[in-house]
């Protein structure tokens, strides 16, 4: 059998520096026969790379959704006409989501859809005709692929809820290396040993939505505290265009000196930055599943979360981690002020977490369920 993968992804040339899709299609092309890959180029030219039975295609950045959808669409057609492609996955129902739907009605091959976030849920960000636009074209491709994809349980409620029948809806979670996410391999960085303060830390984009700004709301309050409540700083690990506003908030609350931003981390050094984090909080305000208190719960760290979207398929309250409020600073702080001052709570939380992810979340589990949904179709 014959996949190809489309999403308006825009990869490196190299794409082989990314790390954590190049793990997942290795993975799953060891169930076919070939495997291809449709994102965008980070320009305007044309790239092409494989490796053994994979092989990715970056189209130009040019034109916007629709360019990249007519390029992508040539492409599919030239790859079924080619080698026989099976099946068009699209990662969002958008760019991918069109250009999958149009290959099926052109080659008559197989299409799947995938659901990302919460395109149909009440917080989901996007407001006006925006979201009306995407949730029509979310609704239509749904309608006319053979199968969609979601990542949580609450994803495939709002799916289900759209008349999508459910037969055609699969949950395939994310999925984590628990040899790459293993504390027990993590040696702390030397210039924390000595440092008996909290480490109160997120690892993920510094984007809108994240709830970022309640996290800076939250810390405010506990700075006016006294005794062990300050005796903590904050590490916040991660890139994205809200960085500069997110600094500025920090100046206003007098809370920059608590702050260390340490920028972009890669795949394979995320359990490094994991493992200098004791209390791991993840405020946000709409979330279809995370890969990032996944990964912060295989490492065993304490999670404050909130309670939106997929996150409560992670974390059980008050079994493996705590879940608030979304917008909810004062809450935010409370859960974050209990775990700071109890070590054994944080190692009881940390311990039930990876046991929960090994148990649910496993890497080769996962990528078993995730290839049978397409063997299914063959």
């Amino acid at each position: 059998m014959n996949i190809c993968f489309i999403g308006k992804h825009i990869y490196p040339k190299d794409i082989f520096s990314n790390e954590q899709d190049m793990k997942t299609w290795r993975s799953l092309a060891e169930y076919f026969n070939r495997l291809f890959v449709i994102a965008q180029s980070p320009d305007i030219f044309f790239h092409s790379v494989g490796e053994k039975n994979i092989k990715i295609y970056l189209i130009p950045n040019i034109f916007g959704y629709l360019g990249f959808i007519g390029i992508a669409v040539k492409v599919g057609v030239y790859l079924r006409w080619k080698y026989g492609i099976d099946c068009f996955d699209a990662s969002e129902v958008a760019g991918g989501g069109l250009a999958a739907t149009f290959l099926k009605f052109l080659t008559g091959a197989k299409s799947v859809i995938e659901v990302q976030g919460e395109i149909f849920g009440e917080n989901y960000e996007n407001k006006g005709y925006k979201k009306t636009l995407l949730k029509k074209i979310g609704i239509f491709v749904m309608k006319k692929a053979d199968r969609i994809r979601v990542n949580s349980e609450a994803v495939f409620h709002q799916v289900s809820r759209q008349y999508i029948e459910e037969k055609k809806i699969r949950l395939i979670h994310l999925r984590v290396d628990l040899d790459l996410f293993n504390p027990l391999s993590i040696l702390r960085i030397n210039s924390e040993k000595n440092d008996d303060k909290i480490k109160i830390g997120y690892v993920g984009r510094l984007a809108e939505g994240k709830g970022l700004e309640d996290l800076l709301a939250a810390i405010s309050q506990l700075c006016q505290g006294h005794g062990k409540r300050a005796n903590f700083k904050v590490l916040i690990f991660g890139d994205g265009q809200l960085k500069s506003k997110l600094i500025k908030i920090s100046e206003n609350l007098g809370i920059h000196d608590k702050i260390e931003w340490r920028g972009f981390v890669s795949y394979n050094k995320v359990p490094e930055a994991l493992s200098q984090i004791d209390v791991f909080v993840y405020p946000s305000w709409h979330e279809g599943f995370s890969r990032s208190i996944m990964e912060a719960l295989a490492m065993e760290k304490a999670v404050v979360a909130t309670n939106v979207g997929g996150i409560p398929d992670l974390i059980k309250n008050g079994e493996n981690g705590f879940l608030v409020e979304p917008r909810n600073s004062k809450m935010l702080a409370e859960k974050i002020q209990e775990l700071a001052e109890n070590k054994e709570l944080r190692k009881k939380f940390g311990k039930a977490g990876r046991k929960w992810v090994s148990e649910n979340f496993e890497w080769n589990n996962g990528i078993k369920k995730f290839a049978s949904l397409f063997l299914e179709l063959k």
